[in-house]
Order: C-alpha cells, then structure tokens, then sequence
C-alpha cells in the first residue's frame, strides 16, 4: 500500500468536525427552532387540557329590558361555578389527545432534526469527495509540469520534436481544466454547507484527509442485516411519530363518542338581583349535544377510517425505511469490495508508473506511454475518491439512523 493510502487509517483518531458543526447547526436552525415552538404550543394544550378537570367560574351582570317601576331593580349580577362530574370519557379523551398532539411535537422536532443530519452528510461527503479530487488533480498537474519540462529539455537538445512539447502542453492543460471544474464543485458545495448551517464554516480548522477508511470499521459485521433494519425501525422519528397519530385519532373517536352520552355536572350560584334579595342555589343537571343532524356518528366513523388509514402509513414507513438500510448495506458491501480492488489497481499503476519513468529517462519508454500511464494513475485515484466518499455517506447514514442522533453526535458505537 502506498504512503497516502496508509495515512488514512490514521484520520479516524482525530476528531471529526463534521459531528462538532452538525451539533451545533442542530441548536440553531430555523427549521429546528419553528418545531420547537410548535412542541411549546402543543405543552401548553396540554396544561389546558388538565384544567378542563377543575371547576369552571362565569360572573355577569344582566339588565331587564322592561322592569315593573317600583317593584324591581332592572340589574341581575350572578356568579356562578359549574363542575362537571361525568361527561362520558369527554375530558379523559382531550387530555389524551393533547398529550397525544405534544408527543408528536416532538417527534416532529426529531424528524426535522434527523433530516438535517441526513442533508449534512450528505453536502460533507460530497465536500469531502471534491478534496479529496483535487488533491489528486494537482498532484498529477505537479507530475504532468515535470514531464513537459523533460519533453522541453529533449526537444531543446533535438531528441523530440516540437509537436511533442504542444501535445504534453494539451494534456497539462486538460488536468488543469478538471482542477478548475472541482474546484468549482468544491465551492459549490461548500456554500451549500455553509448556507445550512448559517454562517461561516470555519473551513481553516478542518483537517481535510488524504485519503478515506478502506477496511470496515469494527461493529459492523456484528450485526445482520435484519438487525440494522430493526434498530432504525424501532427508533426512527417518523414511525413513532405515525403511531403517535394513532392514537391522536383514537382520541378523536373518543370525544366523537362521549357526545352521545350526557354529561353531569355540578353548578353552584350566587345571584343578586330585585326586591326579592340575594339567593345561593346549588344544581346537579344533565345536558347532551349530539352535535347538527346526529353528527357525532359520522365523526365516530371517520376516525376509525383514518385510524386505519395511518396503521397503514405506518407500514409505508416501514418499508421505506427497510430500503434505505438495505440500499446502505449493499452500498457498503460493494463499495468496500470495489476499493479493495481499486487500492490493487492503484498500487499496480504508481509502480508502473516508476517503471516507466526509469525507462523514458534510458529512453526506452515515449513520453506519451509515460503520460499515459499517469493518467491512468490519476483515474484510480479519482475513482477511489468516489468509492471511498459513497461508503463513507453510506456507513454515516447506518450509524445516524440505527443508534440514534444523540449518540451518532457524542460518538457512540461510532462506525
């Protein structure tokens, strides 16, 4: 294995900016914050909800249009405070659903924030990709230089023509166009990065590696591939975020149902009011509301289609959450068997490469087989950067969604 390719192993030991700025892109994202306040509104619902159970005070003042002069005062104040005592499940089923509402809140704040996570790594690997790109770009443009001044001393002394030196000339600036194009796509990308997270990226302080992992990182062969789909499914956001809505809607069916029945309640008064002095009664009443034309029926029935309608969505989650670990798995697999070729052949074409070098200085090799076989160098090597860059995203997006956010952020079971 070549120097560059045995460096990488080192870059795991040093801390990985990408995590450090995702958690603090996490904190301050406008996406993030718009579902926290949302979770804020849903706790407040839900302390509402629990002061349905207490006792309910009103006060007026009433003026009769019509008095009888002398007899009666026009003015009636009043206070009252009505407690119910049985309402059918009514009060049970809108704290229920409150509290039901405030959970998904924050599984929305969670999906939110893993979708960001997902976005994030993916900008950072095509970031990293770009790097790792032009390293092998300006590489090969350092080499190419070294060639064309060797073509330009052997034209000088009359062992290679001229047209020689204008086609080493066309190659260089062939690899120095692709320089320009990824340093265009590396820009691009670091704006991306940097628009998403809000402000500058303190890009000085990234140590960008030479090269990425090529051998599988220790915990992922533990596992099978049913158990890495069966940790994201378990913790995945918007699969308990559906089943949350479950019972949203279950709770909306309740209520739906408590209206049927009547509700009991407990009222104490206080009124002063004509000639006839103050009173102090006490009630124990029943009232029902069934709702315009029987309404509450068709409500009971809708929430029950709709309660088999998200069980269903939940299944939807299921299997898009099934592929996508499948995909990463197979991503994985392949790309690690690519590189180890990839590696093989790189190693294989820098020795070449030496070889031939010492045979175009003996004058046995042309300069364009020598230029040939450079090229041929700087392909593997670009196409290790992509490899490399697409296993990467794929082990980070494993880690992200079967551990969980918080522990993929504080480097737990990291891959």
């Amino acid at each position: 294995m070549s120097q560059p390719l045995q460096a990488q192993e080192q870059h795991w030991a040093t801390p990985e900016p990408h995590r450090t700025l995702l958690a603090d892109l996490l904190t301050r994202h406008p996406g993030v914050l718009a579902a926290l306040g949302q979770l804020t509104s849903a706790k407040h619902e839900t302390d509402g909800a629990k002061y349905q159970f207490l006792p309910t005070p009103s006060f007026g003042v009433e003026r009769n249009a019509q008095p009888h002069k002398g007899l009666t005062d026009s003015r009636t104040t009043f206070a009252r405070l009505q407690q119910p005592l049985w309402t059918g499940g009514r009060l049970t089923a809108q704290l229920d659903r409150a509290r039901s509402v405030e959970e998904q809140a924050t599984f929305t704040v969670a999906e939110q924030r893993l979708s960001l996570a997902l976005r994030w790594l993916q900008l950072w690997a095509e970031a990293q990709a770009a790097e790792l790109k032009l390293q092998t770009f300006k590489e090969s443009e350092a080499l190419h230089i070294k060639y064309v001044r060797q073509v330009e001393n052997r034209a000088k002394d009359g062992h290679a023509p001229r047209s020689d030196v204008q086609l080493s000339m066309s190659r260089l600036a062939a690899v120095q166009a692709e320089i320009a194009q990824i340093q265009a796509q590396r820009q691009q990308t670091l704006n991306k990065l940097q628009q998403m997270y809000g402000g500058p990226i303190p890009l000085e302080t990234i140590h960008w590696p030479a090269v990425l992992p090529t051998s599988r990182q220790p915990g992922f062969a533990n596992r099978s591939h049913d158990q890495w789909i069966a940790m994201a499914q378990d913790i995945h956001p918007a699969i308990q975020k559906s089943m949350v809505t479950v019972r949203t809607i279950r709770a909306d069916a309740e209520i739906a149902k408590s209206r049927i029945y009547p509700e009991v309640y407990l009222r104490g008064e206080f009124i002063d009011r004509d000639v006839t002095g103050n009173a102090q009664q006490i009630y124990v009443g029943v009232a029902s509301n069934f709702g315009a034309g029987l309404s509450s029926m068709a409500s009971v029935a809708s929430a029950q289609a709709r309660v088999q309608a998200q069980e269903q969505d939940i299944e939807v989650k299921r299997r898009e959450i099934t592929d996508q670990v499948s995909a990463d798995l197979q991503t994985l697999e392949s790309q690690t068997l690519r590189l180890t070729y990839l590696v093989q052949a790189h190693e294989s074409a820098e020795q070449f490469m030496q070889a031939s070098e010492r045979q175009f200085d003996a004058g046995r090799r042309t300069w364009q087989e020598l230029m040939n076989t450079a090229r041929e160098k700087t392909q593997a090597r670009v196409q290790i950067a992509d490899a490399q860059s697409i296993r990467w995203l794929a082990e980070q997006r494993l880690a992200l969604m079967a551990l969980g956010l918080d522990a993929y952020l504080n480097n737990h079971g990291k891959p």
